[in-house]
């Protein structure tokens, strides 16, 4: 038999999927400066790489449930699912001080591509963000979207805006004063779950927003969040425009001095890997250390809890509508989702494509481990994948490292009580023909393996999940030959190999 070239050193592969946290330690200590430059191009594609593909998800799956039954509907879907994508993140403010909470703030809105600075004044620290990184699909493009991913301005990054409020995407937009409307005649609809995650959760458990909004009635203006020091002066009209009152004991008043210096307020707003870069400029190894302790937490911070939206969505989807339904609205998301990364990714030879794919896995938040073969690559985790984290028990609390060169990230035992997220119970394509699947993992077939198959004739890769052990190893496949998949790769999902591939 002869033998076969190897495309990637088994070292190359290994680095592909060690996180880049652990990747700058090393590089910093090293004094690796070639290093740190590829690790900055990689955060900024890791930042969004899930965050704006999840956002685009959730406006197909809120405008499908507003077309299917009424806004009515969605407010109620978004009730129960804020149970379980939005009360258990607002919890981690409840305890923080003023400078805590705007720290955490910060955060998410870096993750969320957001571009905006911060001011503070004897009453509050003022986020004014333009654009606010969850408005972007409300927004008109700028421009610069068809040639790069990002355009940078100083110690800002201006991320892609999409206008997929208009035609021919045409996501909804919420008409009437009400609790997720921020007390506007209309909003967007995927900017529900952040007045939901800002102002009526937290009012809910502790009396007080994380941040006041000041949403315009346009996308083109700026969107101002406040976290106030003094919870006692925040405005009653802003408990009034989402239905609820203010403490009837009052809010404990607390008085802060100047929590930040202007340094830091700057600091604040700038993307992590333009700090990254400042402080390698600066040869601030502290800085940079630091820098790598906090990248996982923000890896995450604003991805989970919009990925735990759309499960939770795609279940009541399911127990409303029908599984098929919840088929539909998955296809309807391939077309907006996949299209322009189907169209991306066309013809790219493996030597690409896997640098790539590890990727997107480091962005999800999966700890996994690539193997290449004569045929094939396997990427091998546990979890490997935010549906994998969501499937598994919840048996990982908070980011952690576990070896020198992994992190595992939070699991959420999604399917387990109390959310009990829906498991599907007729066998489909999207569940690769089983029972008792997870309906999140449903979208793993429909976007990965049943579009592109239907696009390009086979495949972006298939994933194998352990439904009788949702915590053990999952794998995902990719072939070398796009001529090598089997037919069971295809029958599985309910689609035959095209012909034209088979040579």
């Amino acid at each position: 038999m002869a033998a076969w070239t190897r495309l990637f050193t088994e070292e190359e592969l290994d680095l592909l999927a060690t996180p880049l946290s652990i990747r700058l330690e090393r590089a910093v200590r090293a004094e690796d400066q070639g290093t740190i430059a590829w690790i900055i191009d990689q955060m900024d594609q890791e930042c969004l790489a899930i965050y704006d593909a999840y956002c685009s998800w959730l406006g197909v799956l809120e405008t499908f449930i507003v077309e299917r039954a009424s806004e009515q509907a969605l407010e109620c879907a978004l009730t129960w699912v804020g149970e379980y994508a939005a009360r258990p993140f607002a919890r981690r403010y409840q305890r923080l001080g003023v400078r805590g909470r705007a720290l955490l703030l910060a955060e998410r809105l870096r993750a969320s591509g957001s571009t905006f600075s911060v001011q503070e004044d004897g009453r509050r620290v003022r986020f004014t963000a333009d654009p606010w990184g969850p408005a972007r699909w409300w927004r008109t493009p700028a421009g610069f979207e068809k040639q790069a991913p990002r355009r940078r301005e100083g110690s800002r990054c201006f991320y892609p805006c999409y206008g997929y409020h208009e035609q021919p995407v045409s996501f909804a937009m919420l008409t009437g004063k009400g609790p997720l409307t921020a007390g506007a005649e209309e909003l967007p609809c995927g900017l529900a779950t952040e007045v939901q995650f800002l102002e009526v959760i937290p009012i809910e458990l502790f009396g007080e927003p994380i941040a006041a909004l000041t949403i315009a009635g346009n996308a083109s203006e700026a969107v101002h969040l406040d976290i106030y020091k003094d919870p006692a002066s925040i405005p009653n009209d802003l408990y009034a425009r989402i239905g609820m009152s203010p403490p009837a004991g009052g809010v404990r008043a607390q008085s802060e001095g100047r929590c930040f210096t202007e340094e830091e307020l700057e600091r604040l707003s700038t993307p992590l890997s333009i700090q990254v870069e400042q402080a390698a400029a600066a040869g601030d190894s502290a800085q940079l250390l630091q820098l790598a302790a906090s990248m996982d937490r923000e890896l995450v911070g604003a991805k989970d809890p919009t990925g735990i939206a759309i499960a939770g969505l795609l279940s009541w989807i399911a127990w409303r509508f029908g599984e098929q339904a919840a088929e539909d609205a998955l296809r309807r998301t391939a077309e907006v989702v996949m299209a322009p990364f189907v169209a991306a990714v066309r013809g790219l030879g493996p030597r690409d494509s896997i640098p790539l794919w590890a990727m997107v896995w480091r962005a999800h938040g999966s700890t996994y481990w690539i193997e290449e073969y004569e045929e094939t690559f396997v990427f091998r985790g546990r979890p490997l994948g935010a549906c994998h984290r969501m499937s598994s028990t919840a048996y990982q609390p908070e980011v952690a490292r576990i070896s020198d060169s992994r992190v595992r990230y939070p699991t959420f035992g999604c399917f387990a009580p109390p959310s009990s997220f829906h498991l599907m119970r007729e066998p489909r394509g999207i569940t690769q023909g089983k029972v008792n699947y997870p309906i999140y993992s449903c979208h793993c077939h429909m976007l990965h393996e049943i579009y592109p198959i239907d696009q390009l004739g086979h495949p972006l890769w298939v994933e194998n999940h352990r439904l009788d052990d949702p915590d053990g190893e999952m794998t995902h496949v990719h072939y070398k030959d796009p001529a090598a998949w089997p037919e069971r790769c295809y029958q599985q999902v309910g689609r035959s190999k095209p012909a034209t591939i088979r040579g």
